[in-house]
Parts: structure tokens; sequence; C-alpha cells
């Protein structure tokens, strides 16, 4: 889990998020070390106090939040379904042709 990672990155220190979610700093602690997992409803505080997704919390994915695609026009949906369809290696091929379009 990328909590310590995250609580850090905030200048949070155990016990100042222990106080937050209201347990204690060894359960923080547990967390951070894998020791324990928080249940969904703490996962939903967690994930909402760091602004990330779950997923991001639980290093499912590299994308701290989600887009909602909502925000998204048809074409751009699209365009995003067709990038994940592609292996690591087109993704990084697409993304660099894209840096030197934007750099035109």
């Amino acid at each position: 889990m990328r909590l310590r990672e995250l609580r850090e990155a905030r200048n949070e220190n155990q016990q100042k998020l222990a106080i937050l979610l209201n347990v204690s700093q060894t359960m923080i602690s547990r967390y951070e070390l894998g020791q324990a997992t928080p249940d969904v409803p703490m996962l939903i505080t967690l994930s909402k106090h760091y602004n990330v997704s779950i997923d991001y919390l639980l290093e499912n994915t590299d994308v701290k939040s989600p887009f909602i695609s909502s925000d998204l026009s048809e074409a751009e949906t699209e365009m995003l379904s067709m990038y994940r369809r592609l292996t690591t290696v087109q993704q990084e091929k697409v993304t660099a042709y894209i840096q030197g379009l934007l750099q035109e």
C-alpha cells in the first residue's frame, strides 16, 4: 500500500494521521508495514483524504485519480480506450509522438 508515500508527501506523521482517522498510531504503522489491511470504509476515507483512487492506494495502478468519463468527449473516450489496448512499448511511442507534437 502507498500510505506511507502519500503521508510523507504531505508532511504528515503517523500520529497526526491516526488522530484524523480516529485510529491508533500503531494501526497506521501496521497498515504501512503490510501487517494489517484497512477495511473498505477506511480505504474510502484514505482515498478521499489523499485525493487518490483506492486502486492507486492499493498499488493496483499508477494512475492517482481515475478520469471521469463525463469530463471527456466521445472522441477522447475512444482514444483513451484505444491507448489502453496498446502494449507498454506502443504507449511509450504514442507518448513520445504527442510530446513531439506539443514542442512544435
